[in-house]
Parts: C-alpha cells; sequence; structure tokens
C-alpha cells in the first residue's frame, strides 16, 4: 500500500440546479429528447474543462441532431434567459468553451458532410465534423480544406470557424475565413439565417438589418478599424470588422472567429484548394534558437509551403516518449533548433531544384548546419506526428511544474521575430521560468510555453507577470496578443490595450445587435473576465489542501502520485481523433466525451478535489464513467502525455472494491488460469457445458456473460503436458541463446499448437526450445489487474518477480518470451510498480529481459537462425492486426518482419485500432453492442473485404473476435511454421 493526499479546492463547487433550471431541464427534453440534455454532475463535470487552463462548470448538456434543435435550445434558453455556448471537439486553450452556459456538443451527431461539388471546389458542411474527416473524405478527389490546425484530427470544423483557425501551412492558405462562401447560423432569439456575400445570403429581414447595423457601426468607427487592427494578417483577435467591404457586407467574416458570441454556426459551405501532388521536408539545423529565426524572411523567399520551429526542449520531451522518440531520426546531433522548411511541388525535379534553392541561400546566410532532407512520406510523416503532437509533449512533464499557455499564441510581423522572441526570453527568465518555443515561424506566431506551477502564488505572479510584458512586447512590435487560438478568458482583458477604446466600443455595439440579451457565449471578446481570476481556473494555489488519505496499490512515485498520473492529462483531446490509431476505441464507438481518456482523467481529477463528496474516489459515478474503458493501454503510448488510463481503472476499482466488495465475476475473470485448470481435467466435457445453449443462458442470466458469445475451448492436451513429453533430451550447444519460453494460461489450455509451432521452428533450424510455465501457477496476473483485483495481482507479480530472479540468478545471461502480449505487458510494464520496493530492481531487471514471441523470433531471423529452415514458397496473403499491448509498448514491426521472411508472402498491417475484444469486456454483456461497434469500425470491415487472405494476431482476445464472425485467424508463429511444413 501506498499512502498519498488527494487535495481538495475548498472554493471550487458545482452549482446546485435551482427550480427555475429543473424546468428549462424539463423543457429542453421535450424538445429534443431526453437523451440529448444531460444536467446531471458528472456530464457538467466532464464538459467544465477544455484544453486550457480554466475550469467554470456549465449549466448542462445538450447534443442537438439538426438546426431545428439548435433552435429550439435558443429560444429556450432566451426564455430563461439563460446563455447558451456551442462546443466542438474543446480542444481551445484559452478558455472559449468553458461557461456558465448550456452547452451544446455538435460533434455527437451533427458531424456530415452534406455534398461535394468537385468541380466548384466546394463542400458543405456540419459543425461536428472532425477536419480530418473531412479531408479523408476528399482525398479521393485530389481536393482538401486549406487551412491545417495541428488538431485536425479531433478538432471540428465548427471549432475552425469559431476560432478562424489556420495552421501549418497558413502561409500558402491563410485563415478559414478565406475559404467560406457562406454559414448558416442559428442567431441568440433562435431565428434561422444564411450569411455570406450577397449573392449567398438567405432570411428574414433580420439578415439586412444586421447589415444596416453592421454598416452604421463600419461609418462610425472607420480611422479606428483603419489603424487600429494589428499590422499582421495572422491575427484572430477581436471582432473582423477589418475584414468588412461596406458595399457588400459579408456577415460570414463577422461569425468566423467570434467564437459563439454572435451566433450559433449550424452548416456551412467551403472552398477547398487542390491536394498538392509532391512534397519535400528539409530540416535545417541550428546552434541557437536566435539564429534559426533570424533566417526566416531569406528563407521565405525561396517561396515554402511551411516553416516550423522545434527547439531543444521540445526535442528533448520527444525523446522521452518511445511512441515519438523513435521517429526523430532526422535530427542530428543536439541542435539548440531546427526548422523543418517544406515545399510544394508539381514534380520531383521541380522539388530537387527548391532544395537547392533552400541550401544555396543557407550557405548566402552563412549558415553552415546540418540540413536533412525527408523525401519519403513515412520519413515526413513522422516529422509532421511531432510537430502536431508538439503541446502534449511538452505538457509530458511529471509534476505540478507545466508548460502552460500564456503568451502561445501572440504573433507579429515575420521580420520581428527573432527581436520579439529575444524579449519574451528575457521576460521569462526575469521571472524565473523556462521556456519553450516551437511552430509557426513562416508566419510569425510562435507557440512560447513557459513553465509555471499554477498551485502556487509565485506561479501565479509569474503568470500575471510573464503576460502583462509580453503583451507589451508584441504591442511594441505592432503584433497580435492572438495569431490562432483566439482569446477566450486568457487574451481578452488585453484587447482594450490591443485595439484602443474606441475599436472596443465598435465591438461592444457588435455583440448588442447580434446578441442584444447578452446569451451567446458572454464575456468573451468584450467584457472578459481577469485572465488569473482564480475562481474560474483549473489549478491555484488553495489547490491541494489535504483532504484524505488514500492508500494505492500501484506505485505512483514516478508520476509524484496517483494525483499527479491523472493530472497529466492536459485537456488537449488526442483521445478524440477517430479512425487513426487505437486510442481511445470507446469512444470512437460512441462519440460521448464521458468514454474519453479526457473524459475519465476529469471526472477523477475533479472527484479528487471533493466535487463528488467526501469519498468521491469510490463513487458508482466515477465507475460508470470508467466502464467502457477497455484496458487498452494505448493512451500510455498515443497519448503525448502518456495518461495511463488502463492503470489508473485498476487502482480506481481496487479503491472501489474497497467499499462495495468483489463481484463474483471480477473474481471468475480474475482467477481463468484456475478455471482453465479444472475444466482442462476433461476438456470434453468442459468444452460442451460451456457451450451449450442452456449453460449460456444461464451464464448470460447469473455472471453477465453475452449469450451471443462463445467462451473459449479448452484444448484437449496441456501444452505442459505436450511439452514434457516431446521436449528433446539432447542439449545443443545453442542452448544459452534461446530465451526460457514462459507459458501463459492461454497458450497452456487454448492453444498450446503456438508452443508446438514455435518448438517445431526451432528444432527445424538446430536450436532448442526451452519452456517452463510461469511462477505463479502459470499466470503472469493481467486478468486480475485489469478487473482491479490488485492485492491478488500483487501477491502474482511477487511470487514471478521471485521465481523469474532465481532463473536469472541460476543464468545472468537468461532472457524471457511469451507469446500473449498482455502477458508480456504485464510483467513488462505492469508489475515493476506493483510489487513492493525491494523487488523493484529484480522486476525492473525482468522486465528489460521480457520480450514477445515475436520479438525473439526478428532477432533470431536477423542472426540467421531462419536460414535452414525449409519453405514450401506458397503464395500467401497476410493481413497482421496487432495486440494493443504490443502496440503500446513495443509495435509490430517483428511480428511484420517475420511474416514477410516467408517466401511468397505478401504481408501488410491493417490500420483497426483495438479489436474491441480487450480480455472479459466482450464477453460482459453490457459491454457486447460496443465491443462490437468497435470492431465493426475497421477491423471486420477490413476481414470481410479480404476474403482469401490469412488473419495474423498475436493477442488471443483479437482472434477471438476475429473468430466471432470467421475462423482463418492464427498466431504470426504458427503462419511462419505452416510456410515451412508444419501441420497442427
Amino acid at each position: 500500500m501506498r499512502n498519498e493526499s488527494i487535495g481538495i479546492m475548498p472554493p471550487k463547487s458545482i452549482p446546485v440546479p435551482t427550480s427555475e433550471i429543473l424546468d428549462l431541464t424539463h423543457e429542453l427534453t421535450q424538445a429534443i429528447g431526453r437523451d440529448a440534455v444531460k444536467f446531471d454532475e458528472v456530464s457538467r463535470l466532464l464538459y467544465s474543462t477544455d484544453a486550457s487552463n480554466y475550469q467554470i462548470f456549465p449549466l448542462g448538456v445538450t447534443f442537438p441532431k439538426n438546426a431545428d434543435e439548435v433552435s429550439a435550445i435558443h429560444e429556450i434558453a432566451m426564455r430563461y434567459h439563460v446563455p447558451v455556448m456551442p462546443r466542438g471537439g474543446g480542444t481551445s486553450l484559452a478558455g472559449q468553451t468553458v461557461n456558465r452556459a448550456i452547452v451544446m456538443d455538435f460533434p455527437k451527431y451533427m458531424r456530415r458532410v452534406r455534398g461535394v461539388n468537385a468541380d466548384a471546389k466546394t463542400v458543405q458542411v456540419e459543425p461536428g465534423l472532425i477536419l480530418g474527416h473531412l479531408n479523408h473524405q476528399l482525398a479521393s478527389l485530389g481536393l482538401m480544406f486549406g487551412p491545417d490546425p495541428a488538431s485536425a484530427n479531433r478538432c471540428v470544423v465548427g471549432g475552425c470557424l469559431g476560432n478562424n483557425s489556420s495552421g501549418t501551412h497558413s502561409i500558402m492558405y491563410r485563415m478559414t475565413a478565406d475559404h467560406v462562401n457562406w454559414l448558416d447560423v442559428v442567431l441568440a432569439s433562435g431565428e434561422k439565417v444564411r450569411l455570406g456575400r450577397g449573392e449567398f445570403a438567405a432570411g428574414s429581414g433580420t439578415v439586412e438589418k444586421l447589415r444596416t447595423g453592421v454598416a452604421e457601426i463600419l461609418q462610425r468607427y472607420a480611422e479606428p478599424i483603419a489603424t487600429r487592427y494589428p499590422k499582421t494578417w495572422r491575427t484572430v483577435a477581436g471582432y473582423a470588422l477589418n475584414r468588412l467591404e461596406l458595399d457588400d457586407i459579408d456577415l460570414a467574416q463577422l461569425i468566423i472567429g467570434s467564437e459563439g458570441t454572435l451566433g450559433t454556426i449550424v452548416g456551412a459551405e467551403l472552398r477547398l484548394v487542390d491536394k498538392p501532388k509532391y512534397t519535400r521536408l528539409a530540416i535545417v539545423h541550428f546552434d541557437t534558437l536566435l539564429a534559426s529565426l533570424e533566417i526566416v524572411p531569406a528563407i521565405l523567399e525561396t517561396d515554402p509551403s511551411a516553416v516550423e520551429l522545434f527547439d531543444k526542449m521540445l526535442m528533448d520531451r520527444t525523446r522521452r516518449m518511445p511512441d515519438y522518440a523513435k521517429r526523430l531520426h532526422f535530427v542530428e546531433g543536439d541542435p539548440a533548433a531546427v526548422l523543418a522548411v517544406e515545399y510544394y511541388g508539381d514534380s520531383l525535379a521541380e522539388l530537387d531544384s527548391k532544395i537547392e534553392t533552400l541550401r544555396r541561400r543557407l550557405i548566402a546566410e552563412n549558415h553552415h548546419g546540418a540540413v536533412v532532407t525527408l523525401v519519403d512520406a513515412a520519413g515526413q510523416g513522422d516529422f509532421w506526428t511531432i510537430r502536431k503532437a508538439g503541446l502534449g509533449l511538452l505538457a509530458s512533464d511529471r509534476g505540478d511544474l507545466k508548460a502552460i499557455e500564456i503568451i502561445e499564441d501572440a504573433a507579429v510581423p515575420v521580420e520581428h521575430l527573432a527581436a520579439y522572441i529575444e524579449q519574451v526570453m528575457g521576460i521569462v527568465e526575469g521571472s524565473g521560468a523556462g521556456m519553450s518555443v516551437y511552430a509557426h515561424a513562416s508566419a510569425g506566431c510562435l507557440h512560447v510555453r513557459p513553465f509555471v506551477n499554477l498551485k502556487t502564488e509565485h506561479g501565479m505572479r509569474q503568470y500575471r507577470q510573464i503576460a502583462e510584458q509580453a503583451v507589451e512586447a508584441v504591442l511594441s512590435f505592432n503584433g497580435t496578443t492572438s495569431g490562432e487560438h483566439s482569446e477566450g478568458i486568457l487574451r481578452g482583458e488585453f484587447n482594450e490595450r490591443l485595439f484602443g477604446s474606441e475599436l472596443m466600443q465598435a465591438f461592444r455595439e457588435v455583440k448588442h445587435l447580434f446578441d442584444p440579451h447578452n446569451q451567446m457565449n458572454p464575456n468573451r471578446i468584450v467584457d472578459t473576465p481577469k485572465m488569473d481570476d482564480e475562481s474560474l481556473m483549473r489549478y491555484g494555489p488553495s489547490f491541494g489542501v489535504p483532504l484524505e488519505i488514500v492508500e494505492t496499490r500501484f506505485d505512483w512515485s514516478a508520476d509524484f502520485g496517483f494525483a499527479g498520473a491523472v493530472e497529466m492529462c492536459n485537456g488537449a483531446g488526442e483521445c478524440r481523433k477517430e479512425n487513426v490509431g487505437v486510442m481511445c476505441p470507446s469512444y470512437m464507438a460512441t462519440h460521448d466525451e464521458h468514454d474519453s481518456t479526457r473524459g475519465r482523467a476529469n471526472t477523477l481529477r475533479l472527484a479528487m478535489m471533493g466535487l463528488l463528496g467526501l469519498d468521491g474516489m469510490k463513487d458508482e459515478r466515477i465507475k460508470d464513467v470508467l466502464d467502457l474503458c477497455l484496458s487498452c493501454k494505448a493512451c500510455k503510448s498515443e497519448c503525448p502525455s502518456s495518461v495511463d488510463m488502463a492503470r489508473i481503472k485498476a487502482e480506481f476499482m481496487a479503491q472501489y472494491y474497497d467499499t462495495h466488495g468483489i463481484p463474483l465475476r471480477a473474481r471468475i475473470f480474475a482467477n481463468i488460469h484456475r478455471l482453465n485448470e479444472l475444466g482442462s481435467i476433461f476438456p470434453p466435457i468442459a468444452n460442451l457445458a460451456l457451450n451449450t445453449p442452456i449453460i449460456s443462458q444461464v451464464a448470460a442470466k447469473q455472471m453477465g456473460i453475452a449469450p451471443e458469445r462463445r467462451l473459449p475451448k479448452l484444448a484437449r492436451q496441456r501444452f505442459s503436458q505436450w511439452w514434457s513429453k516431446n521436449k528433446p533430451i539432447e542439449t545443443r550447444p545453442a542452448l544459452k541463446q534461446t530465451p526460457i519460453l514462459l507459458i501463459d494460461t492461454f497458450m497452456e489450455y487454448n492453444d498450446p499448437q503456438m508452443g508446438r509451432a514455435l518448438a517445431y521452428l526451432m528444432e527445424h533450424s538446430g536450436y532448442e526450445l526451452r519452456a517452463q510455465r510461469l511462477p505463479w501457477q502459470g499466470c503472469c496476473g493481467r486478468p486480475a489487474i485489469s478487473k482491479g483485483l490488485l492485492d491478488q495481482a500483487k501477491r502474482m507479480a511477487t511470487a514471478n518477480v521471485e521465481g523469474l530472479a532465481a532463473l536469472i540468478e541460476y543464468d545472468p545471461e537468461v532472457r524471457f518470451m511469451m507469446f500473449e502480449p498482455s502477458c508480456v505487458s504485464a510483467l513488462r510494464d505492469d508489475a515493476r510498480t506493483l510489487v513492493d520496493k525491494k523487488y523493484q530492481t529484480a522486476a525492473d531487471d525482468i522486465a528489460s529481459r521480457m520480450m514477445s514471441v515475436d520479438e525473439w523470433l526478428d532477432a533470431w531471423r536477423v542472426a540467421g537462425g531462419m536460414d535452414n529452415l525449409k519453405w514450401d514458397h506458397q503464395l500467401r496473403e497476410i493481413i497482421l492486426h496487432g495486440h494493443c499491448h504490443q502496440k503500446s509498448l513495443w509495435g509490430t514491426a517483428t511480428s511484420l518482419n517475420i511474416l514477410r521472411a516467408i517466401p511468397g508472402a505478401t504481408v501488410r498491417e491493417l490500420d483497426a485500432g483495438c479489436c474491441g475484444m480487450a480480455g472479459s469486456f466482450g464477453y460482459e454483456a453490457e459491454h457486447y453492442e460496443v465491443s462490437m461497434q468497435i470492431a465493426e469500425q475497421r477491423l471486420y470491415p477490413a476481414v470481410r473485404n479480404n476474403p482469401n487472405a490469412i488473419i495474423a494476431a498475436a493477442g488471443t482476445s483479437c482472434r477471438e473476435q476475429v473468430g466471432h464472425i470467421e475462423g482463418r485467424t492464427l498466431h504470426p508463429v504458427e503462419i511462419v511454421a505452416m510456410a515451412c511444413g508444419w501441420k497442427e
């Protein structure tokens, strides 16, 4: 047990609904349906934060399905005199998507492409459509939406419009506002209108009244509009009066970038651009940060499509994250900064010429650092993956000192960029903080992230000091406080300094014209609260007052405690991406914040603050939020901040069981090794009993097992029984080079043929297999960990560590391998923080020696171990589906390598995410539907579309899930052995 202090912030509390709010909830429910209205405490917790430093509890959350329902929400809100606020992916960094209002969540339902006109290069969309999905659908037409914010894989079109987003290629495509024909908007009153230039605008006389009112404001404030806007095109501060033309006022341009304060966007027609035919990246290395910025104007003269900066701080943090470190191959040595210079071209020869022009220009500017050219798509993709994860990577530091947004969005004319950053470096250093700088050098918009602890008075003083002084620096260079992330709470208070009193009055008149009762996301852009108002913040100096002691089972010291592990979630929302990678399978199925890693972490964090009662860590509602977590561990690697929700969930469940007791089903699945051992006495009888309809019905009723499932069959002969009769008597000289195969539960009882296939391969290549059962009853402890039975799991982990440590003492060179990826991860990852400190050194040593069978076979292949095998040279089409833990911790490359060693085999890997089975998850009745939804997203369609392919999967759960629709799934080792003549 580990004792940890859990903190509470006394001023924070969830406002109790009044009778009027209850009436409001009832009316909303009648208008748009019960499932589309959530005013409960947990839902309000989930939507109280975004990716910013702020936290404000909304009145409630709604999930409209169409424009009519949005209109109804507006009308009801107006009658009750309460605000409304549209929300997309919740990736905002300035607090513009948190407010005491009725939240309208668009990604849940309003996420469709209404139509594409390829000839006109336009597309009509709904606001909840993820930008990356849009571009994926357009790719086959050779088209795309130009602006490309780093969060494109989870941000939505409505958010891009509300922010006036731009991105890495803004020197080519400028801002979102430059790509819009018209917007469908619901005004504060609930009236639906279409806004655009004269040819596109439609609606009642309201549109003309708005145009007339705006025209009067344009005339009244013509002088400050002409003179007071920042002297950089990369600005989203204030209302965009400077984009309007008096003779044809395009009100859509005013709505874009208004942060939901003037109207709610429910549809849009966007203009598209051609996808580039060819691209190339040059990674230019520098010894100093300022040198990299001073050369940017010269580089821009070579006509690049993007120029992005990485500083040493970001590169160092990337190296610490295994899933990202392997992509950093384009950096040579240890530079202070690199500029990634990208070019588009219609031919490879054109790109060669552009790169050569860049090299000559760099020499002319007296630059002699390394220039690494990335030609292939994979290498360029590695760069962009890291670049887009920059925010999360900088937030990956454990502890309370965080790289936070204060001045990360300022932009200045690019010729002043180096001088501005030099001033900012002095400001931050003068405050006693460190900083990192990265992003859009081409547009003069660098993301500056000071490292500050907002839980301290000193940190809060730094927060204010850096902001105040940096604003003055921005103004001295005619820059803007917001170049793309918008204003929200973080920057709104500085608008008076940026624009002057006259222009601010113009903004207030625009707000009153569109929203006379101040009900549209109030107090944003105008009349914004102080950026350091602690009552609005996620953290503050009063956070962390001891509330209770929690005895944790895992050792969370590396995260500065369990709370520190939960707080690693910074709200960036990478877990809300869809149709790519693994994280987060349940969110991909439900599109519900409740089921995202971010949603789970936020709910846990707020529960630990006491907002769900003083015993929140054992609350049933937290269990419900964690319920659809499949413990896939994808967040451990794909989340740039490495939030390990699988381990966090296991810890919570252990705490929860302390109060509520352990259910029978959890005990049964956690002890599957014992059940299998009992059933293996008479396997045919056990198989018949487990899979007859009457037994299935009893299991469904008494244990909550899905009646659609059939439990895995037990083999007629356990592997250890076969091995005792078939292992070679003769000991070969190569024995010491061979890891010990640890016989896991699933290979022992369910799939012993995998071990026999491995033995066949070793024997026919002149090696000898060594095998023995895991020390603790042949089980790694993974089922107990996943079900939250951590006291039991600790006993199992301790016994395994003691037993394997004894083998190491006997043979210091010994290594271990296992077939089941989740068993490998249990000993390679979880056991290290589960055992007592006196065993941790041994556990770390064992983890360093532990590998999957695929990893060993690949190393064996490289060493020539497969050279003596006799192949059948049959043509085979093989598709690999990787196990989630495999993808998260060591990757699928070795599985691919051993399959590609088969002569005549065509091998490719599915980008199918999680299979949806996840151990016992898919067998549980209440999870069956979600399990199947996850499989149907990518895995099942790929299997059905490749009827002649052999499906390879290292994971037992993966093979069971594919076998649920058809039965041609094998472990990669079985396929390799079959190609050498092995027959089961």
